[in-house]
């Protein structure tokens, strides 16, 4: 078996490979599962409030298990003009807490739990291999399944790291200081455009011994800023509001990790207090992370005037069809006619 400092790669590679397409298939099973819904509850979000959109960002993002996917649809809807600025930005402090939800599912894998979930998940998408929604829900669970096979597959993997000694792994002592464990959480969740998946890793990590709980949580820093990753790209392409929307997902992930690096302590203490399994720890670590953004950046969004974004050109376009002018082009005023023949009085046909 090929070993780099003590390390099994190929089991280790594999089960990650495993962990991530399972919670690949996880999340567009479940996204194909809701269907319109999920895009008709985003466009709600129009005439809704701060708190609306607080709710709506976390239940949605719990329910298709991706903060990714519904912040993609939010810019979508920014960049139309469907959303307002205050619950847009609620939205997206709303899906950093549901997306919390998966760390605590991944915190003990049990392969009795897989075993069904495998099960059942193939046998309705066989049955209902025709009804599209039915057999999405059924691969998703399949998906689920997948990944806590593999997490419990890394676990043993990593169960020698924690049995030898530091000096038997050179490496470990970088990944256990600060700065280098949020480096290594920010480029793997970018990498990976998943904090999820590497919230599992350090849990797997944490459960062998390898690393502490208060020494992983810089890595739970680095890979909440990391997972803006994919937000930012689809920011950059929309341009506009959805811009401004990315960023703003950036500054309160990156203020967050400024606030919790002192704190880390406090947070480790008050996980330790919240469950006794290391694993578990994390997760709670990883929500008191995003809680503790929710309340620093919530009288700011709060207290912004319920103005809508303006439509982009390209939210325009995306939204209604036609050229770029056209959808940069006002409406005509009352009383002129429009493009389908209408006159106004003053306006008489010849």
């Amino acid at each position: 078996m090929t070993a780099v400092a003590g390390v099994p790669v190929f089991p280790v590679a594999a089960n990650l490979a495993g962990l991530a397409a399972g919670l690949a298939l996880t999340t567009w099973g479940l996204r194909r599962a809701a269907g319109d819904r999920l895009h008709q509850a985003v466009e709600r979000l129009q005439d809704a409030g701060p708190y609306h959109g607080l709710v709506a960002g976390l239940v949605l993002t719990a329910i298709v298990q991706s903060s990714s996917t519904f912040g993609l649809l939010l810019l979508a809807a920014a960049s139309a003009g469907w959303v307002r600025r205050p619950a847009a930005r609620a939205a997206l402090v709303g899906a950093n807490l549901g997306t919390t939800l998966t760390a605590h599912l991944t915190a003990a894998p049990n392969l009795g739990l897989a075993a069904i979930l495998a099960t059942g998940g193939l046998a309705l998408a066989a049955i209902a291999w025709h009804r599209p929604r039915l057999r999405a829900a059924g691969l998703a669970a399949f998906g689920f399944a997948a990944a806590l096979t593999a997490l419990d597959g890394l676990a043993g993997a990593l169960e020698p790291l924690g049995a030898g000694s530091a000096a038997a792994h050179p490496w470990a002592e970088w990944v256990r200081r600060p700065w280098a464990g949020f480096a290594a959480g920010l480029v793997l969740s970018a990498a990976a455009l998943s904090s999820s998946a590497v919230l599992a890793l350090v849990q797997r990590a944490v459960a062998a011994g390898f690393l502490r709980p208060g020494e992983a949580l810089p890595v739970v820093y680095g890979a909440n800023v990391g997972t803006t990753s994919d937000v930012l790209l689809a920011g950059l392409l929309l341009r506009g509001a959805a811009w401004e929307l990315a960023l703003f997902h950036l500054a309160i992930n990156a203020a967050t990790a400024v606030v919790a690096a002192p704190l880390g302590p406090a947070l480790a203490a008050v996980a330790a207090a919240l469950a006794t399994d290391p694993a578990r720890q994390v997760a709670w670590a990883h929500t008191l992370f995003n809680a503790l953004g929710a309340v620093l950046v919530w009288p700011w969004v709060v207290g912004r005037p319920r103005d809508p974004f303006p439509p982009s050109v390209v939210g325009s376009v995306a939204k209604g069809g036609g050229d770029a002018r056209m959808a940069a082009r006002p409406e005509p005023p009352v009383g002129e006619g429009t493009r389908r023949g209408r006159r106004g009085p003053s306006d008489p046909r010849p």
